[in-house]
């Protein structure tokens, strides 16, 4: 397992076992030849039968059999597996599945943990700024619409009345929204902020182990 410049890379295997069982029925030994497929990407494992030698995409192995006895021969391949995640975008639950499976150690999780908590307040505070702007658009919406309203007013009493309180409502809303552009100011700094710490986290963790 690897980690560098922001990707991890895990290595794992896929194993396969073939057993071939021979019968000498012969009242003399005898010494086959049994011929297994060599597979792109796959590779005899150490702890299987070793070939005699390896042809245009087969092995052959020799097998003797003494009179009237069964053996076998065990073929044990694998196949390198490789899954690659960026650690920006590595979830609890990915992490979860790499402990399963055995692919991450303790020490790597702790890391991998640190960065999705870090990551969690960037996304906190990015939902903060959508709620903000969101409820700016609102008023923005609303001071169209009064402004609007406004225009249709002809100066009769009643509509000076309305006019007054169209005023009052715009100007309330303009010291709401006073303070949401001050609010939301304060959360692009703070998100700015635990964005830079989480990229420095992902681009200063570096591991290569073997597990």
């Amino acid at each position: 397992m690897r980690i560098y410049r922001g990707a991890m890379t895990t290595t794992s295997e896929d194993r396969e076992k073939k057993t071939y069982i021979v019968r000498n029925e012969d009242s003399t030994p005898r010494t086959l030849v049994i011929e297994h497929p060599a597979r792109p990407e796959w590779k005899l494992r150490e702890d299987g039968a070793k070939p005699e030698e390896k042809a245009a995409g087969l092995y052959r192995f020799r097998l003797g059999v003494e009179a009237k006895k069964t053996e076998r021969l065990v073929v044990n391949e694998a196949k390198p597996l490789y899954s690659q995640y960026t650690l920006n975008g590595v979830t609890n639950e990915e992490i979860d599945l790499l402990l399963r499976q055995k692919s991450i150690n303790a020490d790597i999780e702790k890391s991998l943990r640190t960065i999705t908590a870090q990551k969690k307040v960037v996304a906190d505070f990015d939902g903060a700024l959508k709620d903000q702007q969101k409820a700016m658009d609102q008023i923005f919406t609303d001071q169209a619409r009064l402004r609007e309203n406004m225009k249709a007013l002809k100066g009769s009493a009643e509509e000076r009345t309305l006019l007054q309180r169209y005023t009052k409502q715009l100007d309330e809303e303009e010291t709401q929204l006073d303070a949401i552009r001050r609010t939301k100011q304060d959360t692009e700094v703070q998100q700015k902020l635990a964005n830079s710490v989480l990229q420095n986290m992902i681009q200063e963790l570096q591991m290569d182990v073997t597990l």
